[in-house]
């Protein structure tokens, strides 16, 4: 017997994809949205940022969910001791404040020249 096999590769982090996917199901409960956004800053890779700048944008960078999503991403950052420049400059309102305060306690050498507090 000859099995089929699927020419997708499997998502390297299953988890980390399905946090994602409650984040955009637009069904899902706020609380398990906020439960998904907290614990993204646990995985890592471009596929998750990208995933984590199109909600930040989405939810105009104010709301919980982006204050949260925007402290995971911080969380990232801080761990791989690196920032994305371009995305960081969009960054504004509680989301940028939540990004600073994270950097700023754990990594603050990431945090530009400019927005460094003293």
């Amino acid at each position: 017997m000859v099995e089929s096999m699927s020419t997708t590769p499997p998502p390297d982090d299953p988890v980390g994809f399905q946090l994602i996917a409650i984040l955009n199901d637009p069904d899902a409960p706020e609380a398990d949205q906020l439960d998904a956004a907290m614990d993204l800053d646990l995985h890592s890779g471009p596929r998750f940022e990208q995933s984590i700048f199109e909600i930040l944008r989405r939810e105009d960078f104010s709301s919980v969910l982006a204050q949260m999503c925007a402290e995971s991403l911080a969380g990232i950052w801080a761990r791989e001791d690196r920032i994305d420049e371009e995305f960081f400059s969009e960054l504004r309102g509680p989301a940028i404040r939540e990004v600073l305060g994270i950097l700023g306690a754990r990594a603050p050498h990431l945090i530009p020249e400019g927005l460094r507090q003293s």
